[in-house]
């Protein structure tokens, strides 16, 4: 990291560790105004409160719509946990940006480019966080490339402006909550609540992550990214280098010499292109997983990926205190790709070899004797990272519950089949007293065309476990019935057992199984057993 960055980065935690933000729009904007602040430093381009002073442009620090950079960034953080702005599980950064194709990306350009106050609709919504924060980068770095002499100044707005919603993607690629989330199955809307607690979840319990240029570290989301340095380092060094990209391609367009701290940074990362000849790879229109794995964008090289084994591989470089820095690679999925023993975690989650960069498999795998390698080579060592990343169903939202009873009814009883819709408030509530609940449901018996009964319940389960795997839980509500012998209103109650959830696995939903028996009071009373499905 430069020394201006890490000035401004020490200012940062100095200045605003005390605070506690949500890791959505404020932090947005505060990550973002001190990237764009710091970036200008680097790059020699002064600014003032209000005015940015570029060669031969002045633009107000008011981009669009009367907000500032980070004001932008903050504005398109959108909704927190949407898949635009999540990793997709399982998916390495190549896979993420393949759905970029070069005629997609053409598409986009050629419709925003003659609208480019049409920002919102640029999002690809069934896409990630990766996938858009590409899209919008290389739509900013067209329009840093325009050569229209006329509408320069606007070019260059437009490009600011575009940058600044990119990074709300990328910063939220770092965001712990955001790499481990599965929000694309048709139970989303709901198991809304599973996503925000499981979000919640890995925010505050890190998820252990490598990016593309060997590094490997514990990520934090909402809240917690301001208290770990090294975890927002690399999200702040990201996007400075995202916006250094973008200077660089105006600064070329230009034709003006290159700022020098600029000019070092960009021959720092690639000795074989010059300065030009690296921008212009960054602008032509490429398919999106060239971006990365060929031409090796910078900023993309920094966006992690959820890690459960890597490589560790000692390299000739020390630290001050004589330590080497090591290089990581990830573990895959095929054989001789692993450690042979990979116990405590679960290898389901290792990536598969068509799904890295060449250059992010290290030079001796496959071998069968990666056993002795790692027992025998002390630059080589397998690195494990346990951790639970199959949160179990919540209780807590909403819930669709479907059941069969069979009614006691003097000498004539009766099957019937029911459904409802409820509200779980938690899973823990008070002491011993768990999954608290509300709900409505409406019970048909068969063989009658009007024999229904409406019911609204308030039901409490208790922990403490019966046979192992169940839970008691009672109840009560009140019912309305129909038809004769249950037409009109009375009391109800009922007693059951729960049991344990069952996940579902695809999803954050899960089901779980209740027998109870209720009662109901109408002219007549009517008891019956009842087994319900409960989807939550």
């Amino acid at each position: 990291m430069s020394k201006n960055s890490k000035i401004f980065l020490l200012l940062f935690i100095i200045f605003f560790a005390a605070k506690i933000f949500s890791w959505e729009k404020e932090e947005h904007q505060f990550l973002s105004d001190l990237v764009f602040d710091s970036t200008l430093s680097f790059c020699g381009i002064n600014f003032n409160d209000s005015l940015i002073f570029f060669p031969n442009v002045s633009i107000n620090k008011k981009l669009w719509n009367n907000n500032s950079f980070g004001n932008i960034s903050a504005i398109f953080s959108g909704d927190d946990i949407s898949q635009a702005h999540c990793h997709l599980r399982g998916n390495t950064i190549l896979q993420q940006v393949k759905p970029l194709t070069a005629s997609f990306i053409d598409r986009v350009w050629n419709e925003i480019k003659d609208s480019p106050e049409d920002i919102q609709t640029v999002e690809v919504s069934d896409q990630s966080a990766v996938c858009n924060y590409l899209l919008y980068h290389l739509i900013a770095l067209r329009f840093a490339r325009s050569t229209d002499e006329d509408d320069k100044n606007e070019l260059l707005r437009y490009a600011l402006v575009y940058e600044a919603a990119a990074q709300s993607y990328l910063s939220d690629a770092f965001s712990a909550g955001h790499l481990l989330l599965q929000v694309s199955d048709f139970l989303t809307p709901l198991n809304y609540m599973n996503i925000r607690i499981t979000h919640d979840y890995y925010s505050f319990e890190g998820v252990y992550a490598i990016n593309s240029l060997g590094d490997c570290w514990q990520t934090f989301g909402d809240k917690l990214l301001q208290w770990y340095p090294y975890s927002f380092s690399r999200v702040f060094e990201a996007c400075c280098t995202s916006l250094r990209e973008l200077f660089l391609v105006y600064y070329i367009t230009l034709e003006n010499e290159i700022p020098l701290r600029l000019d070092e940074w960009v021959r720092s990362i690639s000795n074989k292109l010059t300065p030009r000849e690296l921008a212009n790879q960054w602008v032509y229109t490429n398919e999106g997983e060239n971006y990365y794995s060929e031409i090796k964008m910078p900023a993309l090289l920094f966006i992690p990926m959820p890690v459960s084994a890597a490589w560790s591989i000692r390299t000739d470089r020390e630290d001050e205190y004589g330590i080497y820095h090591r290089k990581y690679y990830p573990q895959l999925i095929e054989e001789n790709f692993h450690d042979p023993d990979l116990n405590e975690i679960d290898t389901g989650s290792l990536y598969s070899e068509s799904s890295m960069p060449d250059w992010m498999i290290p030079g001796f795998l496959p071998n069968d004797t990666l056993q002795n390698l790692i027992r025998y080579n002390k630059d080589i060592a397998s690195v494990r990272y346990v951790q639970d990343r199959y949160l179990p169903p919540s209780f807590q939202g909403y819930l669709l519950i479907a059941g069969m009873t069979y009614g006691f009814i003097n000498d004539e009883n009766r099957y019937g089949v029911s459904l409802g819709f409820g509200w779980g408030f938690a899973d823990e509530f008070f002491f011993f007293l768990i999954k608290p609940t509300v709900s409505v449901s409406i019970m048909k018996l068969l063989d009658s065309n009007r024999e229904w009964i409406a019911s609204a319940d308030l039901g409490l389960g208790i922990n403490i476990p019966v046979f192992s795997i169940f839970k008691p839980h009672i109840g009560f509500g009140y019912t309305y019935g129909f038809q004769s012998p249950f037409k009109g209103s009375g009391g109800k109650y009922f007693l059951g057992l729960d049991s344990e959830t069952l996940p579902l696995g695809f999803t954050y939903a899960g089901l779980t199984f209740r027998l109870k028996y209720q009662f109901m009071f109408f002219d007549k009373s009517f008891n019956s057993p009842v087994l319900e499905i409960i989807l939550h």
